[in-house]
Order: C-alpha cells, then structure tokens, then sequence
C-alpha cells in the first residue's frame, strides 16, 4: 500500500504561506489530496501574538517551536 506522497505542482499561495497539494491514506483507507503549507512567506500569528513555527519537525509538539 502507498503511504503519503508529496508533491510540488500546482502551488499555490495564501497570504502568508506557499500551499502544495499532498496525497495522504485517510483512516478509512482511501486516497484523498489535501493542501499542506510548504513554506511559510510572512509572520505567523498564534493566540495573536506574532509566532513563527518550524516548517517541519520528527514530532508534532516541535512544530509549535519557534524558529
């Protein structure tokens, strides 16, 4: 069974953010595609404090580290 594939084509940009669509297995088993940030172009805001997060991490509670 494939797992996640990530792919670069098509991008796109919301403020703040490059978006890039990845193929992921759901928890039912089907294929779906979604939208994951790629790259993050402006500030991020969490709780509405300026917050600019790690663009990936090995856990997810590293991914609320700042850079």
């Amino acid at each position: 069974m494939e797992t996640n594939m990530l792919d670069v084509e098509p991008a796109i940009y919301t403020t703040g953010a490059l978006l890039k669509p990845m193929k992921v297995i759901n928890s039912n088993g089907k294929e779906i595609w979604l939208w994951y940030v790629s790259e993050f172009v402006d500030d991020s805001f969490n709780d509405g404090e300026v917050f600019n997060p790690k663009e990936f991490s090995f856990s997810k509670s590293k991914l609320l580290t700042e850079l």
